[in-house]
């Protein structure tokens, strides 16, 4: 899978060609994610290592949660800038993208439980990129995660879904397919009442365009008009919005 994103993000094949694809605009924004897109392939390496903020001590722990055939290098420019703000300690949460959702759901409840206890925190807060956002609200919906998140942010996350999940492997392939059985009873399940839900999206993301999620029962909705889907997680502005709402 790794070799797969290498493969892509250097040819330029993703990001340009979905971009053409969907016609997305404006096309500068394509180039942009292509370097964001590169500079995540080049990064891979650090995903073995602590984000920056590991050992920062704020208002509550941070877990971030990357996306399909990602790793957590991916929030290294986030993690900074949350580090910089005073937030964490950040945690990388790692799992199977291959797998089904609950079943990385039901992971991501133990690594919060552990990181609670190791702590001596409350709650934590979580941010989800893509299909991270996705078994992130599924473990806050669905798997118990409700009282014990204080903030679910998540970004550029297919929670109805994408068309472009039928080119991928693993259970991810239908799960994440358009109005899937799966996403489908999130939406039908009720809303959270404790967690407090912000979903950040983008008209430009040509893998999870805004325009083709609908909104999410109990979430703040921000949308941009010109971030890829990667460069959702190198943007200063959305950094920006993200320590608004976890700072407190």
């Amino acid at each position: 899978m790794a070799a797969i994103s290498h493969a892509l993000m250097f040819t330029g094949i993703y990001p340009l060609l979905p971009h053409a694809i969907r016609r997305t605009r404006p096309l500068r924004a394509a180039f942009v994610e292509w370097g964001a897109a590169m500079a995540f392939s080049a990064l891979r390496p650090a995903g073995f290592l602590p984000l920056p903020g590991a050992r920062r001590r704020g208002p509550r722990p941070v877990i971030v949660l990357h996306g399909y055939a990602m790793n957590r290098a991916n929030f290294v420019a986030l993690a900074y800038r949350l580090a910089r703000a005073g937030l964490g300690p950040i945690y990388g949460f790692e799992y199977w993208t291959l797998g089904r959702t609950g079943a990385a759901a039901r992971q991501l409840a133990q690594f919060v439980d552990l990181v609670l206890e190791q702590t001596g925190a409350a709650e934590v807060d979580i941010i989800g990129h893509s299909m991270g956002g996705v078994v992130a609200r599924y473990y806050v919906t669905l798997a118990g995660g409700d009282g014990k998140v204080a903030h679910l942010i998540t970004l550029g996350s297919p929670h109805y879904g994408t068309d472009v999940s039928r080119i991928g492997i693993g259970y991810a392939m239908r799960e994440l397919f358009v109005g899937s059985k799966m996403l489908r009873r999130m939406f039908a399940a009720p809303p959270p009442t404790h967690t407090r839900s912000t979903v950040i999206w983008s008209r430009a993301d040509a893998l999870v365009p805004a325009a083709s999620q609908p909104h999410v029962p109990g979430a703040e909705e921000i949308v941009y008009d010109d971030l890829g889907h990667v460069s959702l997680l190198t943007s200063k502005r959305v950094a920006n919005e993200i320590i608004a709402r976890i700072s407190t």
